[in-house]
């Protein structure tokens, strides 16, 4: 893990020198991000840099993002080497380590990527600005979404817990054998608390990699629409250039956005697919310990959360593909005031109508697919596959 100290901020726990440009946080609270920034602080990922005069508080800072990254590292060993043993079957093993193992990466993408997202965020926050400064850069429910990332952190917490120091406590104290002379409770107990603690971190994780991302695409759809709308008062050649380099930077913000997002958005896909898939084979298992209110409760929540990740991000980065659909309408909608205009007008629309023709504006994911509407009907179409796939071969009529 790297941070860059910076003055008055801070990225990292790494001093570097303080000629370096100063990056200060956005000021305008006409946006969701600002209040992103401080939950991501608060869960060990300073994406945006921290201002303060204080140097006890840059130090705690420091030393809160460190204590959260090395305690996800030092619990992700010990979790991944002891899980094999205490949870039955191997749909259960295959969703840990998979949703574990790639929340860990996207924890690690963010921290990589710390400075591209705020670079692109900032860039879309200033860029709004200039096109419509009263338009809401982001989600204007953003203290909703993250007072239920805190009930959902809560009640995954309550669930494990209950799972493993309840009802699969005396499995745990059988199996797990300390290999080196420690206390058996003790052990066991530093050994389950690894697992818990670690995989409610990996949903906590996920979960705020939803909202940056959906936040972010919210916020390059209503540039992109802000944009769309501005096009119908470009009626002399002036306004039409500065629009012309206006549309350029926009397709630079939306580029931005991609690149920041796009590997956060590859791992999200892949987790959810991946958990989809096991969650539904725990569903049909027989194993004794996943016939509980308890483990039927978290499957249930598991598949509401990767429907409502799959849902959520499609909505978002919908709103970009249909911003261009939006720019396709304006442009046809303003040629007709154009054509009773002087040649030179049409000449300067005509360039750009073609920069928007020729432009591509989507949100991906690794560049492999675009996320859209369409992308959830085909991983609904897989879920379904699968689920009746699953059903046709366990032989056994569904239960109520």
């Amino acid at each position: 893990m790297r941070y860059i100290v910076k003055t008055r901020g801070i990225y990292s726990l790494r001093s570097t020198p303080t000629s370096l440009k100063v990056y200060k946080a956005p000021r305008n609270k006409n946006n969701s991000f600002h209040l992103l920034y401080k939950t991501s602080l608060a869960l060990g990922i300073p994406i945006a840099p921290v201002n303060t005069r204080s140097s006890y508080a840059l130090l705690l800072a420091k030393m809160w993002c460190w204590s959260i990254f090395l305690h996800k590292t030092v619990t992700v060993f010990i979790s991944f080497s002891h899980a094999h043993r205490i949870l039955p079957g191997y749909a259960s093993l295959f969703a840990f380590y998979f949703f574990d193992s790639f929340s860990y990466i996207s924890m690690l993408a963010l921290i990589v990527k710390r400075r591209k997202i705020y670079s692109a965020c900032k860039t879309a926050v200033d860029l709004a600005a200039r096109i419509d400064p009263s338009i809401f850069v982001g989600s204007k429910h953003i203290q909703y979404h993250i007072l239920l990332m805190v009930i959902f952190s809560l009640t995954i917490i309550f669930i494990f817990a209950t799972f493993f120091f309840y009802q699969e406590w005396d499995w745990c104290m059988k199996t797990l054998q300390a290999p080196f002379p420690v206390h058996q409770y003790t052990y066991t107990w530093i050994v389950v608390f690894s697992i818990v603690s670690h995989h409610v971190w990996s949903f906590v994780t996920s979960f705020l990699s939803v909202l940056l991302c959906y936040n972010s695409f919210l916020a390059t759809g209503g540039l992109v629409r802000a944009y769309a709308g501005a096009i119908s008062r470009m009626t002399s050649r002036d306004t039409i250039i500065r629009g012309l380099g206006l549309f350029r930077e926009l397709c630079h913000s939306v580029q931005k956005i991609d690149a920041a997002f796009n590997s956060c958005v590859f791992f999200l896909f892949g987790t959810v697919v991946g958990n989809f898939f096991a969650a539904i084979s725990v569903l049909f298992s027989e194993t004794v310990s996943f016939q509980t209110p308890v483990a039927r409760a978290y499957v249930g929540l598991t598949l509401l959360g990767g429907i409502g990740t799959v849902f959520v991000l499609s909505i978002g980065g919908n709103t970009v593909s249909e911003g261009q659909q939006r720019l396709k309408l304006a442009l046809l909608e303003g040629s007709k005031k154009i054509v009773a205009l002087s040649p030179d007008v049409a000449r300067s629309f005509t360039m750009l109508s073609d920069n928007i023709r020729d432009s591509k504006l989507a949100v991906t994911g690794c560049e492999m697919f675009t996320v859209d509407k369409g992308l959830a009907l085909t991983v609904g179409g897989m879920v379904i596959t699968y689920s009746f796939l699953l059903f046709q071969l366990s032989g056994k009529p569904f239960t109520t």
